[in-house]
C-alpha cells in the first residue's frame, strides 16, 4: 500500500498518548510467530527498510520504532519475546525507549 494511504495494520492502538496509530504510522510486518526466532535475513531486511524509511521520513525517530506489543498490548504480542531488540538497536543506533509507558523494547 502506498505510504500516503491509510491501512488497518495496527488496529485499535495508541502511542505516546496519541490514538489510532494507523493514522500516523507505517506498519512493517515480519512473517512468523512471536515465539519462534526470526531469521537473520529478516533482521537484515528490516534494518534496511527502517534505514530507508528513517532517512525519507524524519518524523520516524529511533525511539518511535516499536512493536504491535507497544501500541496495542491488550490485543497484540508481536514481535514477541524472541525478537532481538538489542540487535536492532545496535544496527540502527536505537536508544532505550523514550515513549511514556514503554519501559523496554519487546518485553525485554
Amino acid at each position: 500500500m502506498p505510504f500516503p494511504r491509510r491501512a488497518w495494520h495496527a488496529g485499535r492502538s495508541s502511542l505516546a498518548g496519541r490514538a489510532e496509530c494507523n493514522d500516523f504510522s507505517i506498519g512493517i510486518e515480519l512473517e512468523g510467530s512471536d515465539d519462534i526466532p526470526y531469521a537473520g535475513a529478516q533482521y537484515q531486511r528490516l534494518e534496511a527498510v527502517l534505514a530507508v524509511l528513517m532517512a525519507a521520513y524524519p518524523a520516524i525517530r529511533p525511539e518511535r520504532v516499536v512493536g504491535h506489543c507497544h501500541v496495542a498490548p491488550a490485543r497484540k504480542s508481536d514481535p514477541g519475546p524472541v525478537f532481538e531488540w538489542g540487535r536492532l538497536a545496535r544496527s540502527l543506533g536505537i536508544p532505550a525507549p523514550g515513549i511514556p509507558g514503554v519501559q523496554r523494547y519487546g518485553g525485554r
